[in-house]
């Protein structure tokens, strides 16, 4: 989604039906005479950072509408009152949403001497809400009034406006007053009938619903987060459609995000083809191989974490013979009596062979700058010569303490090529190799490792991915802390590698994952920086990486990341992923489909 400004200085800004041109499926049928709405509010409105705001999602989810974003940061209503014709009356809007009351009802304690009256009172508040409902609907424009969303403390806020009339001791006592513009908000919208989505009682029924706390749909005590948007967009959404069916204006409904799981959506192009398994039992390992018969196989490890005893988890697969429709009771392929069996990935080779790679993790542990003797997770590998039905004797390929496998890869002169990265120390850091098999996983050699240096329990290089290039170079793909993935290369199946260098591509501190297609292009899936671990992305490149197709959203959520791609039929990519909401005692492997253009 691109956007305009249309004044740079305030952030004001404009969001376009046809900024939704260059993605890898454009199904936006472009409209003649888009509707113009106006969000009309303050910062919690307004654009924000990387955050995609309800405008946004809004734009996305409706067609044939043309969605401005109006909010401008530290708005009250006898501000916004100045800049009302220029800013939404100019446009001739067909319908506003309008959303004020946070600048409106704050009391600034932290000013010397301190305020001991909201910035704008009570009654001048319903006043200037009731102009703007007034003034709009005398000339025929629809409005929606949408209440302020609640406040909640957080240490710096607690140093600001810590005192009277707040209360720092109640998770409600920086909301206290806003209640009360809330309900004035409710009033106006009742009063001249016009719809209302109460934010409040949005926010308290979603935190309820998830057993979470409210703070986490907030960004920093105030402002909404990504699905705190989300949340917002969705009662609009659905509030405009209906106004929609009473009086038609234009608006459309457009392809909306679809829930997958507990806490993770995924973009409507895509096919959800997640694993069907208890709630709490964990998934740990998204790795995907497509079998002889075309079938394709999903491997984990399950039922717990890291930090179960040693013996109670074991590595498994399944497999779905109708494009990830149903997929089959599960068969347990590893387990280690000493350690935990985890977090596999699958590869199989030319000779029909499947080779699987997982930790046999032990425990973490670090002191100082390193980490400490016990610290243990070893990778191993077995193998399968009938499709899964039987497995060798698991077998160690490096001893150490690897933090996960990410894929594999056959090499064009038969070589198994097993990615990794693991610690180093004085001081502690994570360099990145492979393991090497000549013999199709029987015996194995160790590439050099690639170190660009660092301290710390996750700085250096980490958690790599491979992808042999058509002129026969290996390219070794680098998570890092440095807001981009770096790039290394063999040419000699990697024995050796080049000294890692910063790439092009931008990225949190998060692995990604490549495979090549059928066509010869290169598909790629991995976390955007500027979303970090919250969505996933995928794009095509059709010059061996030196040049990529724009990026695709693909499934979003509090943390969608650790991804595995491979290609299905011919242009049809299937993506594992790890929804990770409660952090990595509590994984859960998902997978989804999407489809890539001819």
């Amino acid at each position: 989604m691109s956007y305009q400004p249309l004044s740079s200085a305030r952030h004001l800004m404009v969001w376009t039906a046809a900024a939704l041109a260059s993605t890898l499926l454009a199904n936006a049928i472009p409209a003649a005479e888009p509707v113009t709405v106006v969000a009309f509010g303050d910062s919690t409105t307004a654009p924000r950072g990387n955050l995609t705001v309800y405008s946004a999602i809004l734009q996305e989810e409706l067609q044939n509408v043309t969605i401005i974003n109006a909010g401008i940061g530290g708005n009250t209503t006898e501000m916004a009152r100045k800049r009302f014709e220029k800013d939404v009356l100019a446009h001739k809007p067909k319908l506003v949403i309008l959303q004020f009351g946070i600048n409106d009802s704050a009391v600034d304690v932290w000013k010397t001497p301190p305020a001991t009256e909201p910035r704008v009172k009570l009654e001048r508040y319903t006043e200037n809400l009731e102009y703007f409902v007034k003034t709009l609907k005398s000339s025929g424009t629809r409005v929606i009034v949408m209440g302020p969303n609640p406040l909640r403390w957080t240490e710096l806020l607690k140093k600001m406006y810590g005192k009277p009339p707040y209360d720092p001791a109640s998770p409600d006592g920086f909301n206290g007053l806003l209640v009360k513009y809330n309900e004035a908000a409710a009033k106006v919208a009742q009063a001249n009938e016009v719809p209302f989505i109460d934010t409040q009682r949005a926010y308290r029924d979603r935190a309820e619903k998830g057993k979470i706390e409210i703070d986490k749909l907030l960004l920093d005590g105030m402002h909404p987060n990504d699905e705190g948007h989300r949340l917002v967009a969705g009662l609009l959404r659905e509030r405009v459609l209906a106004m929609e069916k009473e009086t038609p204006i234009g608006v459309q409904p457009g392809a909306v995000w679809k829930a997958s799981g507990e806490t993770v959506e995924i973009a409507p192009q895509c096919t959800d083809i997640s694993l069907d398994a208890p709630g709490d039992t964990v998934l740990l390992g998204c790795g995907l191989t497509k079998l002889s018969d075309g079938s394709m196989m999903a491997v984990y490890s399950t039922p717990s974490s890291y930090y179960a005893k040693a013996g109670q988890t074991w590595i498994a697969a399944r497999v779905t013979k109708d494009g990830g429709k149903t997929w089959s009771v599960e068969r347990e392929i590893a387990r280690n009596a000493d350690c935990q069996a985890s977090h596999p990935s699958v590869l199989r080779t030319n000779d029909g062979t499947v080779h699987i790679f997982y930790l046999a993790f032990k425990t973490w542990k670090w002191k100082d700058l390193n980490p400490t003797p016990e610290a243990q997770s070893d990778v191993y590998t077995a193998r399968s010569t009938d499709d899964g039905k039987t497995w060798s004797t698991p077998q160690p390929i490096f001893d150490g303490y690897s933090g996960a496998t990410n894929g594999a890869i056959e090499t064009k002169d038969g070589k198994i090529m097993v990615p990794y990265s693991h610690y180093v120390n004085d001081p502690g850091r994570l360099v990145s190799r492979v393991s090497i098999s000549s013999d199709g996983g029987k015996t194995w050699t160790l590439g050099t490792p690639i170190d660009i240096g660092g301290a710390g329990d996750h700085e250096g290089a980490l958690e790599p991915s491979l992808l042999e290039l058509k002129d026969g170079r290996v390219w070794m793909l680098i998570r890092t802390t440095r807001g981009q993935f770096w790039d290394s290369y063999s040419t000699d199946s990697g024995t050796t590698w080049t000294a890692a260098k910063a790439g092009s591509i931008e990225a949190p501190s998060a692995p990604g994952h490549m495979t090549r297609l059928s066509d010869d292009r290169i598909a790629m899936v991995w976390n955007q920086k500027a979303k970090n671990r919250r969505e996933l992305y995928v794009a095509t490149s059709s010059d061996e990486g030196s040049t990529w197709s724009p990026p695709v959203a693909v499934a979003r959520g509090k943390s969608t990341t650790y991804p595995f791609v491979i290609e299905g039929a011919p242009g049809e990519l299937w993506i594992g992923y790890h929804d990770v909401p409660k952090g990595w005692n509590f994984p859960r492997a998902r997978h989804l489909k999407i489809q890539t253009p001819k």
